[in-house]
């Protein structure tokens, strides 16, 4: 049925197909019209309500609600239609309109929530990268959500349990799974298939090698194309046995054999011209790589699936998705983010900022955020909805990262972790494509994380 059709001609079959269930259940009007003008501004609306205030900005039967959150493209496109969504149905109802706001990437986003709860102007709702939850939870910027969840009985069992280790700190939760993800192994198989190689037979870091070396060996291209990057690295040492921190996360764990192994696995893969390797700096480099197809294996987040299908899709090759290779073992962080309240709202406001995370965490939302942006559906119970079934059945690069959860971990809650990865990443930059001491970097690196964290 699937065969001759594209991914955007998919989405649009699941939505016009969602006709039916919007008039049955939650989506009561299922409009894909932008939740407002300021969704692609880069700053909060004038008129948008800040954390502190306890009045409406609007009539005096609707709370005006401002919604924060990062990236555009897909993402964009879910959160504008999720939004029309709420305010036409569960918002209409209980007097709630939500303002979605785009705020740039997590970093900025980050920084903007900062700064406007200092200055008294932040908003209702945010999205916050899952490995920054325990720093805003620690600082009494967000407001646990324990008491909704019990006033509601509300069934956390129904997320997966690896989604929900970002979200309780120090045995309260602070946010729900929202947007989550996990890094995952990408292939052109047409690429590979010159080279003589089955992407499908793909599952180990030796795999990897010797389908690198075919291909540069058969076409003179890159086997592998990556930027830099902690969130890999925390996959790649959990294949090992590994992890940069502690598992009472208050020790950082780099300065290791597991660490030294992983970094001259890419270090010979680089040296050999089997891998095109980048500074985080330049990450969007990978993706020309990509589509040029001038290499055939990368990694990046299942987030960004939906885009890699129409790449390929475009481009003319197969696109084939597979777990983080296994060394000892599968091994996977997971990542994307989550939704939080921020603290300092009045009870009432209170109320409707958590009617609208319930709404964007429900199934059917989980559903829709899979299929449009390639992040993965949260839910259990999302696994036997009709529309991920097709999807699924069309497009079975979706169902990779669901079935890699298996093997995932929670990323590092512990405060300074956040700022010490960044380092983490460019220092094995540095190492393999500078020529940076290894012992030395991995001596400081471990010195300076351990400082952050006893901060």
């Amino acid at each position: 049925m699937f065969n001759n059709m594209t991914r955007r001609d998919f989405m649009k079959g699941m939505l016009a197909g969602g006709a039916a269930a919007c008039s049955a259940g939650l989506l009561t009007a299922c409009g894909s019209t932008s939740a407002g003008s300021t969704s692609s501004s880069t700053t909060s609306s004038s008129t948008s309500s800040g954390s502190t205030s306890s009045e409406n900005t609007g009539s005096d039967d609707v709370i005006d609600l401002t919604f924060w959150y990062a990236y555009t493209g897909t993402i964009q496109e879910y959160i504008d239609a999720a939004v029309e969504r709420f305010n036409t149905t569960v918002g209409a109802e209980k007097g709630i309109s939500v303002t979605a706001e785009y705020q740039g990437a997590y970093t900025d986003l980050h920084q903007k929530l900062q700064a406007a709860y200092i200055a008294g102007t932040a908003p209702d709702v945010t999205e916050l990268e899952i490995g920054v939850v325990g720093e805003f939870s620690n600082g009494g910027m967000v407001q646990s959500l324990d008491s909704f969840i019990e006033a509601d009985n509300y069934d956390l069992s129904d997320f997966y349990d690896g989604l929900l280790y970002n979200c309780n700190i120090n045995d309260s939760y602070y946010a729900l799974p929202f947007l989550r993800s996990t890094s995952i192994m990408y292939m052109n198989a047409t690429l590979l298939a010159e080279a003589g190689v089955d992407a499908e037979e793909i599952h180990s870091w030796d795999d990897v090698t010797a389908a690198c070396e075919a291909v540069y060996e058969a076409t003179g291209k890159y086997g592998m194309t990556m930027a830099s990057y902690y969130w890999f690295y925390e996959a790649f040492l959990l294949t090992r046995g590994s992890f940069p921190i502690n598992e009472e996360e208050t020790e950082i764990t780099i300065d290791t054999q597991e660490c030294r192994d992983m970094i001259a696995y890419f270090q010979d893969l680089y040296d050999r011209k089997l891998l095109h390797f980048y500074a985080y700096s330049e990450s969007d480099k990978t993706s020309a790589d990509v589509t040029n197809q001038d290499a055939a294996i990368w990694f990046a987040s299942t987030g960004s699936l939906s885009g890699y299908v129409s790449v390929a899709e475009e481009q003319g090759f197969e696109l084939v998705c597979s777990f983080i290779p296994k060394e000892t073992s599968y091994g996977v962080a997971v990542g994307g983010c989550n939704m939080a309240m921020l603290s300092g709202l009045s009870a009432e406001r209170q109320q409707a900022v958590w009617e609208f995370i319930k709404f964007m965490t429900t199934e059917e939302e989980t559903v829709e955020a899979n299929a449009v942006t390639g992040y993965l559906a949260t839910r259990k119970s999302a696994q036997e909805d009709e529309n991920m079934q097709a999807l699924y059945a069309a497009y079975p690069q979706y169902k990779v990262a669901t079935e890699q959860l298996e093997y995932s971990h929670g990323r590092p809650n512990a405060s300074g972790y956040a700022e010490w990865q960044l380092d983490f990443h460019d220092g094995i930059s540095e190492i393999i494509i500078n020529g940076a001491d290894l012992d030395e970097t991995l001596a400081e690196l471990e010195e300076e994380g351990n400082e952050l964290l006893n901060e």
